[in-house]
C-alpha cells in the first residue's frame, strides 16, 4: 500500500518504518495538507500520530475517509490535546485507542482499544512513553487484520471528556520551571491546585476549564 503518514513527534517515525520494513510505501508528512495533492498522490490510506493540526472535511473526503489516528487514551475520554497529562490529572479511564478520523475532535469510530494500568513511580516523561509503546503496539496487532477494519470499527459510547490547547496553558504557566521528569504524584497535586483556583475564579466571574 501507498500510506500517507501525518506526525510531528519523532516517536511515531518508529512506527512508519516498521510499516515500510513490511513492505509498505510511506510518505511522511508535518505540515498541512492540500486537498488536491492528496488526491493527485493516490493513497491507500492514511494514519495521523501525533499530527498537530485539525484534518478538515476536504482533506477525509480526498483520502476516501480512509485515514485513521492513533491517540494515547481511552477513547472518548481525553480527546483534543495532552490526553496523558489530562488523564493522569483527572483520573479517566487510562488507555489507547485507534479510530478512523471523521470531521469531531477524536470522534470517528474506533477500530481498537486497550486499557493501560498506570505504572508505579511514572514521571510525566515516562507515563508518556508508556502510553506511546503501547499505541504502536495495539497498531502493529491490528494491522494485518486490515482488510477487516471496517467490520472492526464501532461507535464510542457517552460524551467522555475533552480539552483544548489553552486549557492546559493555565496549569502550564503556574510551573516555574516545568520538567518533563517531574514525577506524577508532584505534578498531580500542583495540577490541581491551580484547577481548583481557576474553578474559584469561575465563580467570581473569570474564566475556568473547558470539560
Amino acid at each position: 500500500m501507498k500510506i500517507l503518514c501525518l506526525y510531528s513527534n519523532e516517536c511515531a517515525v518508529e512506527l512508519f518504518r516498521w510499516l515500510e520494513e513490511q513492505g509498505h510505501g510511506t510518505v511522511l508528512e508535518t505540515g498541512r495538507l492540500n486537498a488536491g495533492w492528496c488526491r493527485e498522490n493516490r493513497f491507500d490510506l492514511g494514519i495521523s500520530y501525533t499530527y498537530p493540526y485539525m484534518i478538515q472535511a476536504e482533506i477525509i473526503d480526498a483520502l476516501n475517509g480512509n485515514i485513521v489516528n492513533l491517540h494515547n487514551s481511552y477513547l472518548p475520554f481525553d480527546r483534543g490535546t495532552s490526553p496523558n497529562l489530562w488523564n493522569l490529572l483527572e483520573g479517566s479511564p487510562r488507555g489507547v485507542s485507534i479510530h478512523y478520523v471523521d470531521k469531531g475532535l477524536d470522534t470517528g469510530d474506533v477500530i481498537a482499544q486497550q486499557i493501560i494500568e498506570p505504572e508505579e513511580g511514572a514521571t510525566l516523561r515516562t507515563s508518556y512513553e508508556q502510553l506511546d509503546r503501547a499505541a504502536k503496539q495495539l497498531f502493529k496487532k491490528v494491522f494485518p487484520q486490515y482488510k477487516y477494519w471496517n467490520s472492526m470499527r464501532k461507535k464510542c459510547i457517552g460524551e467522555g471528556t475533552y480539552h483544548r490547547e489553552r486549557d492546559f496553558d493555565i496549569i502550564l504557566q503556574s510551573f516555574e520551571n516545568w520538567n518533563w521528569d517531574l514525577p506524577v504524584e508532584k505534578y498531580i497535586q500542583k495540577a490541581g491546585e491551580v484547577i481548583k483556583a481557576s474553578e474559584h475564579a469561575h465563580v467570581s466571574g473569570n474564566k475556568s476549564f473547558d470539560n
